[in-house]
């Protein structure tokens, strides 16, 4: 199977998490969607289908109730405590909840960020990682339900642990700037997890980077190549564990939850549909009523 293979619960659930991601986004983007949420009605010419698309108002709940909740979890500042700053571990911690993602994100917002996602799709992903070459510390990245592709948990001596993960970079690889200094052209890459069992040996944890190729295969489909293995090493040893940690409204399990917003989700978007047949009758039956009148 190629590198890009996709779960049986992501294939299941990537319609629903696109749909809220349509409706948090706003008016813009279910608008432009067109008949995905709002039907054509029977014998509708496209001007006609415009219009209609345009008289009606969507009133975007979802994205108020899911700002409301995480104002509500976050109307007190987290509370963090860190080991002794004067000790190894206190100056690790304090670097890394200063700045968590090395993107500039403390800690705190860095959770912020998680509970919004799981508010928004139910869904997130977290992988621990290390900077070994200037400034040499953990970090964290945060990955999207729509871009955690693969997964597999397996019976590893006597507890449950992640053996497969895969996730989709779309900016993962930074190619170098061309003759325009202000153009940043980017490569997508799939990135593979693996806890790898070597006979009765302890497991380790493999890393393998995959990039999308030029040439394409069947059914016009490109395909990924294998340009880098890495084995991330802690203390001179491999790690016997996958540091990728899975986010949900209930539980931190591998297993797809159900969108926490869904309902109301479910809800807006009736509202948008009624709203535009409202407004449709109301332009439709107006000039007729005005002539009786």
């Amino acid at each position: 199977m190629p590198a890009n293979t996709t779960h049986p619960d992501y294939d299941a659930n990537l319609p629903a998490w696109l749909r809220a991601r349509d409706v948090l986004t706003g008016e813009d983007s279910v608008k432009s969607a067109g008949e995905k949420y709002l039907p054509r009605l029977d014998d509708q010419t496209d001007d006609e289908y415009l219009n209609y698309r345009a008289r009606a108002s969507f009133f975007n709940a979802t994205a108020r109730t899911a700002e409301g909740y995480v104002g509500l979890l976050f109307r007190r500042p987290p509370f963090i405590k860190l080991p002794d700053p004067s000790s190894a571990l206190g100056k690790a911690l304090a670097a890394f909840a200063h700045d968590a993602d090395m993107l500039g994100a403390p800690l705190t917002s860095y959770a912020k960020a998680i509970v919004s996602e799981v508010l928004t799709v139910g869904r997130a992903g977290s992988l621990v990682d290390w900077e070994g070459e200037s400034e040499r510390r953990v970090y964290v990245s945060r990955y999207a339900a729509e871009n955690i592709l693969n997964w597999r948990m397996e019976r590893v001596r006597g507890r449950n642990l992640l053996t497969l993960v895969v996730l989709y970079e779309p900016n993962g690889c930074v190619a170098e700037t061309g003759a325009d200094e202000f153009e940043v052209r980017t490569h997508e890459q799939i990135r593979v997890l693996k806890l790898v069992r070597e006979s009765e040996a302890q497991p380790k944890y493999v890393v393998e980077i995959w990039q999308r190729g030029q040439a394409k295969v069947k059914r016009g489909k490109a395909q990924w190549n294998l340009v880098d293995v890495r084995v991330p090493l802690r203390l001179g040893k491999p790690l016997p564990l996958i540091p990728f940690v899975f986010h949900g409204p209930r539980h931190s399990l591998p297993d797809v939850d159900k969108l926490p917003l869904g309902d109301v989700i479910t809800v807006n978007l009736d509202h948008y549909r009624l709203d535009a047949d409202y407004k449709h009758g109301m332009h439709s039956a107006g000039p007729r009523f005005l002539d009786q009148w």
